[in-house]
């Protein structure tokens, strides 16, 4: 909409002639009462209709807190030239506090998340303008960081899964199962040993704990944080490289070619206190691994064998096939 367009728009809100949205996602008639047009004429407002009646700081949030959410956030610039009480509003804490739980709350580490932002304002308030907008900012810019620290690495918990499961028959044909319908273990953590060293190839080590294979010799690590490498296994026959990489929901994610790690929202369980109906492990866990689930197909094994003239086909992601070579 043009800037032109939007002064007509709430030109006809002013008047009482636009529907906004309300709650429960209705529409509703914007009426302006008598009252605000009073309030803002008392507190010496002059110009156009729009600066009169939008004069009141809860007037203009009221209209635009039912107009923009995180996914109308382009119309921010010029929404800001109706006038200055919009500006003024649309960089308010107020506004971008709930902006802010808007985009978090089905964010992976929602808790955590929204903790330490309060807790940073609470220890900067008297220092800091405009903190939730730049929080907001700084949120997605972290949100598209693909490296993580060894620190950061040794507080999470994975939960681990193998690519290829065990091979099963349907209708006459065997088609090996996908290792991503059922956890290996949800108990994985890349932990700290007594041995900190670093060299050019690792920037952090440490022990596996919680590994599917309950082996009587310690599981060892290595992290190069600088290019997102990780390695694991019994030294010195280490298994494939793996890759650290962020989802779209924020979360951690490490894969080779034998195996995928999911990061575990610890909290999440937690996070339902205005639900009616608590999340269930079986629905946190379809949540965790859907975007790979979705996208499993029957695909033929390398050098096509067959049974009873059936191909052998396997159950794997085609983002599989798009990173690794079967």
């Amino acid at each position: 909409m043009s800037d032109v367009g939007l002064r007509v728009f709430f030109q006809k809100l002013s008047q009482g002639r636009i529907m906004a949205k309300g709650e429960g996602d209705a529409l509703t008639t914007m009426a302006m009462n008598e009252t605000a047009v009073e309030k803002a004429a008392a507190a010496g407002h002059t110009g156009d209709s729009i600066s009169t009646v939008f004069a009141t700081p809860e007037l203009v949030y009221h209209v635009l807190q039912n107009i923009i959410d995180v996914n109308s956030l382009s119309a921010i610039p010029s929404l800001c030239l109706v006038t200055k009480q919009f500006q003024k509003t649309l960089s308010s804490d107020t506004l971008w506090r709930e902006l802010c739980l808007q985009r978090w709350k089905h964010k992976w580490g929602f808790v955590k998340r929204w903790e330490r932002a309060l807790l940073e304002l609470e220890e900067s308030k008297h220092k800091r303008t405009m903190y939730w907008m730049h929080k907001y900012k700084s949120e997605e810019i972290d949100a598209e960081r693909q490296l993580i620290t060894g620190s950061e690495l040794k507080e999470l918990v994975f939960d681990f899964r193998y690519w290829i499961g065990n091979p099963t028959v349907r209708d006459g044909r065997i088609i090996v199962q996908s290792g991503l319908i059922e956890s290996a273990s949800n108990q994985l953590r890349f932990e700290s040993n007594n041995d900190e060293q670093t060299n050019e190839w690792w920037s952090a080590q440490g022990v596996i704990t919680g590994h599917p294979l309950r082996a009587e010799d310690e599981i060892e690590w290595f992290l190069h944080e600088e290019s997102g490498r990780v390695q694991w296994g019994f030294v010195p026959n280490l298994w494939p490289e793996g890759r650290v990489r962020r989802l779209d929901s924020w979360g951690w994610e490490i894969r080779n070619c034998n195996v995928v790690m999911r990061a575990i929202d610890t909290d999440v369980m937690n996070n339902n206190k205005d639900e009616e109906v608590p999340l269930r492990a079986k629905e946190v866990d379809n949540q965790l691994w859907k975007d790979l689930l979705d996208d499993l197909d029957n695909i033929p094994l390398r050098n096509n064998p067959t049974v009873n003239g059936f191909l052998v086909t396997a159950e794997i992601p085609r983002t599989y096939l798009d990173q690794f070579t079967m």
